[in-house]
């Protein structure tokens, strides 16, 4: 009888065992939304009135939650005079269980807000850089700047260590910056948006400046070895002024 108890004890120790190794193992945390689509469209001549009100009227009704928009209207730049349209932040797992938005929607779209678009960029997905940025992810302003760096093909990680640097300065400066990195999405670039507090006239106001900042931070030649970082792994760069008015979104 005693080696009966004694064999039943020993197999359900192994098995007592793993429970509590199950029980003692956190759950995973769940995903950040960090992830963010956009795309830019222009609107036909004597049409942008019409354009705004099917635009604010269809993402009421179908771009909620995880996937509402935010719609800015491009002041400067390349997209300058255009629409830039925000969605998210979301994570992979949502837009994976998003699914189809439907024909209701896609006929909605295409109904109301398409015969008023001249032309439109293809979409673009980024995720949200936390180790270059100084704000949260969600910490929007109404009025910003970007500037966009496209990096050079097998030096993407020395543009990330001249976006550090940039950190460090715009910490310093007090600057509310947002950087997100395209992901599966054309050409390896950064997005470095200033959010302003104040609006526009936060740039009456620019000291201490990028120049004296970095040299404090990295020595007499920090700004010098911040530009020539640039220099090197930077194809292509440009910047715009967006405003998000209330009453787009």
């Amino acid at each position: 009888m005693k080696r009966i108890v004694s064999l039943l004890i020993a197999l359900a120790l192994p098995m007592l065992a793993g429970a509590q190794d199950k029980a003692a193992t956190p759950a995973a945390a769940p995903a950040k939304s960090r992830v963010i689509s956009s795309y830019y469209v222009s609107v036909k001549a004597g049409q942008d009135a019409a354009f705004r009100a099917a635009l604010v009227a269809h993402a009421k009704k179908y771009h909620k939650g995880d996937f509402t928009w935010r719609v800015g209207d491009v002041r400067s730049g390349p997209h300058g005079n255009m629409y830039q349209i925000v969605e998210g932040p979301f994570t992979w797992t949502a837009l994976d269980g998003r699914g189809d938005l439907g024909a209701e929607h896609t006929k909605d779209y295409e109904t109301n807000v398409m015969p008023l678009v001249e032309s439109t960029t293809p979409d673009m997905y980024a995720t949200y850089e936390d180790d270059l940025s100084t704000v949260a992810t969600t910490q929007w302003s109404n009025k910003v700047m970007i500037f966009r760096f496209t990096a050079r093909p097998g030096r993407g990680h020395h543009l990330h260590d001249a976006l550090s640097m940039l950190k460090k300065s715009n910490e310093k400066r007090g600057l509310n910056t947002a950087v997100w990195h395209s992901f599966g999405s054309g050409p390896n670039t950064y997005a470095v948006v200033y959010r302003t507090k104040g609006g526009w006239k936060d740039f009456d106001d620019q000291t201490p400046g990028l120049r004296k900042t970095l040299n404090e931070l990295y020595g007499p030649n920090g700004y010098e070895i911040y530009m020539n970082m640039l220099a090197d792994s930077v194809a292509d760069s440009s910047s715009e002024l967006v405003e998000y008015p209330a009453e787009l979104q």
